[in-house]
Order: structure tokens, then C-alpha cells, then sequence
């Protein structure tokens, strides 16, 4: 098997490789497996033909990928932490009382979605309840993809805010875009508050 220029450059490097990534990520054994990545990305593609350093030219790759993974993993941890405002947590057990409350929270959501925008429902519909990505949204309605985002960030921040005052962490105060009167209503027709 013939190695290209950058396969050669790989394997002469390999140790010096591991080392920048493992300080561009702050872990050996990450740093290994996009190392690992790179090496299996270089045996998949075929070199350009003006390439006049392979080293500088593989260690541009390796940061790319050290580049793309911290953003991902960035991502990721955000998504995490709003989520973090969603989900029940299974703490202890589930009584009749916890059951009657998840009830009642999930009849209140239900209102604060209800009362979004038609799109923007429909849009946090195709995403949350058929799985669809943000392209595919966008392409059915119509619109642009930052549209869908955008709307799928009003939908959660919503509903964020609404459970954040529905457990009594913060008052009411129309923070999810519903005016005082509304979320006061809303409020008052679940026995809450």
C-alpha cells in the first residue's frame, strides 16, 4: 500500500500530534481518539497535490477536528442545561400527589403552548413530536432554517419559564412572552399560584 504525502506525515508526527491535541483538549485519551479519527479520515481521502508541508497541513486538520469537537461538546453541555429546566427529576418516589402534580404541570404547559405563535407551534410539533430536523421543518413550511430556530427557542424558552413558575421559582411576571394578564389566567385555571 502506498501512503500519501499526509499518511506519511501522520506516522512521522504521530507523537507530536497526540500532544497538541491533548492540550487543545485537555485529555490524552480524547486527544487519541481524534487523532484515531484523523488517521482513518487520511486514509479516506486522496491528498490535494500542492500540499508543501504535510506537517503543517495535518496539524491544520487536527485542529479543525479539536475545533469541531469543543464546539459540539459546547452545544451539547447547553442543550443539557436546558433541558435541565424540563425534565422531572426521579429523586424519590412517585406518590399520588407527584402523579396529580405532573398532571397538572403538563396541563399548564400544554397552555403556555397553546398559546404561541400558530407557527411556532407547529414548528416545536414537527421537531418534538415527529423528530423532524430543522432543514426538513424548514423546507416543508417553507421558511428559513434560522426561522425554525428561532421559533424553537421561543417554544422551549417558554416553556422553560413556564415550569420555572409553575414549581414557584419565579413570579409570575409574562416572562415567556404571555402578558401578565394572560399567564394570571392561565395560572388561575389550574389552581396554581
Amino acid at each position: 500500500m502506498r501512503h500519501s504525502v499526509l499518511l506519511e506525515a501522520y506516522l512521522e508526527h504521530e507523537l507530536d500530534l497526540l500532544r497538541f491535541l491533548g492540550k487543545r483538549l485537555g485529555s490524552a485519551g480524547l486527544a487519541a481518539d481524534l487523532a484515531h479519527d484523523l488517521y482513518l479520515k487520511l486514509c479516506r481521502i486522496e491528498p490535494p497535490a500542492t500540499v508543501r508541508d504535510g506537517r503543517a497541513y495535518l496539524f491544520t486538520m487536527a485542529a479543525n477536528l479539536a475545533t469541531d469537537h469543543l464546539r459540539v461538546e459546547k452545544r451539547r453541555g447547553e442543550i443539557r442545561v436546558a433541558a435541565d429546566g424540563t425534565v422531572w427529576r426521579q429523586t424519590d418516589e412517585l406518590t399520588p400527589e407527584r402523579h396529580a402534580m405532573a398532571r397538572a404541570e403538563l396541563a399548564y404547559l400544554e397552555t403556555v403552548i397553546a398559546a404561541l405563535p400558530a407557527r411556532c407551534r407547529e414548528v416545536f410539533y414537527l421537531n418534538r413530536y415527529e423528530g423532524r430536523s430543522q432543514a426538513e421543518i424548514a423546507d416543508s413550511l417553507g421558511i428559513g432554517v434560522t426561522t425554525v430556530y428561532k421559533d424553537l427557542k421561543t417554544a422551549m424558552a417558554a416553556l422553560v419559564a413556564a415550569r420555572r413558575r409553575f414549581r414557584g421559582h419565579l413570579p409570575d411576571s409574562g416572562q415567556d412572552g404571555q402578558s401578565q394578564e394572560n399567564a394570571g389566567n392561565a395560572t388561575d385555571e389550574h389552581g396554581i399560584g
